[in-house]
């Protein structure tokens, strides 16, 4: 049921009940992940979590692609979408004990060492620095200058819009996977602060706000980068080879870019 009211909403372009649905989805891939595979939650919370949005999106990105209309309801779609999965885990990574916080293993992996910096060596009983470090998906990344900064992203970028041509569906599964880590990341924070210091910070520990300016430009270009390969995907499957078809996701592509540099600039400042 869940897929088809998605698939109604984007078509009459209600992004609040969007941004609702992203965040009823989250929860319950969650809530089934730890239900049937317990062990298993930090990855499957996620899959579970796309499943909704997989036909939605897909189906919307098909059509989209067939009428050649402006993307700016492509974006505010997988936007809202992903601020309502963003919301979801956030609130799901405050919701749960300190010891539950390992269900997060995955998603704390990718931000365990701006975490130790901050002197936050323990989640959920594990030690920060046992966590494999595998680098930020654009939610956080350290001390990192300018241009580390934004190969960092660019990489991430690209990556997203490669698998997106390849398995356009598999958009959901991204947007859904940054999603958790942003909002994981952001509830720990938000954890680790007492009362008001949850909008000005201590000396350690910055305040998750400090993080919301750069994170929405990387994570527009993210999402842009999503929706580029999705339509790509979609033209190259109707043979759509003509110029202005591909100086126009061209433009798009672009316009990714040139968030996740700003954000880039932002984070750096």
């Amino acid at each position: 049921m869940l897929p088809e009211l998605i698939y109604r909403e984007e078509q009459e372009d209600n992004f609040f009940l969007l941004f609702a649905m992203g965040l009823v989805s989250s929860v319950l891939g969650f809530g089934l992940a730890l239900l049937v595979f317990p062990s298993h939650v930090s990855l499957l919370s996620v899959v579970f979590a796309a499943i909704p949005l997989m036909y939605p999106l897909t189906r919307t990105f098909l059509e989209d692609e067939r009428a050649g209309r402006p993307h700016v309801d492509e974006v505010l779609i997988y936007g809202a979408l992903f601020a309502g999965e963003v919301l979801g885990f956030f609130l799901l990574s405050l919701t749960v004990s300190s010891q539950d916080l390992n269900q997060f293993y995955l998603q704390i992996s990718h931000f365990s060492e701006v975490l130790e910096k901050m002197g936050v060596t323990m989640v959920g009983g594990a030690d920060i620095s046992a966590l494999t470090r595998t680098g930020a998906t654009g939610a956080a990344t350290g001390g990192l200058q300018l241009l580390g900064i934004f190969f960092n992203n660019l990489l991430v970028f690209l990556l997203i819009f490669a698998v997106s041509v390849l398995v356009s569906s598999a958009g959901a599964f991204i947007l859904v996977w940054n999603a958790s880590v942003l909002g994981v990341f952001l509830g720990i924070l938000t954890s680790k602060l007492p009362g008001m210091k949850v909008l000005t910070g201590t000396e350690s520990i910055p305040s998750p706000v400090a993080y919301v300016p750069h994170a929405t430009f990387e994570m527009t270009g993210f999402i842009i980068a999503g929706i580029s390969g999705s339509l790509v995907s979609a033209a190259i499957y109707r043979q759509h080879f003509d110029s202005e078809t591909w100086k126009d996701y061209g433009k798009l592509l672009g316009l990714g870019l040139v968030c996740i540099f700003v954000g880039a600039v932002v984070e750096g400042l």
